[in-house]
């Protein structure tokens, strides 16, 4: 059955741009894809001029490439640049539980973050993995903003959509174990060790990683 969005309040651009962008983050379209504009246009009940001004935004976002000639592509995340977004959200995400560690989680902060732990894991084992992708990036997101750093949130959060898009195929492979490594991560938080705190963000870290590397071609 066609999904049409027309009917709601937002500016079509925009819950067009959230539909799409969507579809790319939980791993529907894949990096390569093309984007048809007139069958994406069909499928949400739209014209194709909120269709082109969303295909803008997230353009804009990094999501997708316009090509004269080839029209429009999920954005492909080159090696290099998948080790760059690697090293620079582990510098990142160790300063922010080392700080949260540190300091303490407000109460609000931390309840949100039990309540998003305990909804992935309970995702995960009903194997309801579309939402995985959004838990994940608020589980981090809640990560930040416990460090009490603002500027930090604000560079993780300019970079969530390339940290997204770049394991969202996998997503489903590796729900399991991240949510254990998420438990153990807020764990070290609570008891105020910053050394432990930091050393389950690196091993979660580097496990995503390592796990990606592995699912990618060889050449």
């Amino acid at each position: 059955m066609k999904t049409t969005i027309g009917a709601a309040y937002r500016p079509l651009r925009q819950l067009v741009a959230d539909e799409l962008r969507g579809r790319i983050l939980r791993g529907e379209l894949t990096q390569g894809s093309r984007v048809i504009e007139d069958r994406l246009a069909e499928e949400l009940g739209v014209s194709r001029n909120p269709v082109r001004e969303a295909i803008r935004l997230l353009e804009s976002e990094g999501l997708v490439e316009v090509t004269p000639r080839k029209g429009v592509m999920v954005t492909v995340i080159s090696r290099e640049e998948a080790d760059d977004l690697i090293e620079v959200r582990a510098a990142l995400e160790v300063t922010a539980v080392r700080r949260a560690a540190t300091r303490g989680i407000a109460s609000e902060i931390d309840a949100e973050l039990e309540a998003v732990l305990r909804e992935g894991e309970s995702v995960t084992e009903a194997g309801a993995f579309e939402r995985l992708s959004e838990l994940n990036a608020r589980f981090h997101d809640l990560l930040a903003r416990a460090s009490g750093n603002m500027r930090l949130v604000e560079v993780l959060h300019d970079l969530q959509n390339r940290l997204q898009l770049l394991f969202s195929a996998g997503v489903s492979r590796r729900s399991g174990r991240a949510w254990e490594e998420h438990r153990r991560v807020l764990e070290a938080i609570r008891a105020h060790d910053a050394d432990w705190a930091e050393a389950e963000m690196r091993a979660h870290i580097n496990g995503a990683a390592h796990r990606y590397q592995r699912e990618q071609p060889k050449v």
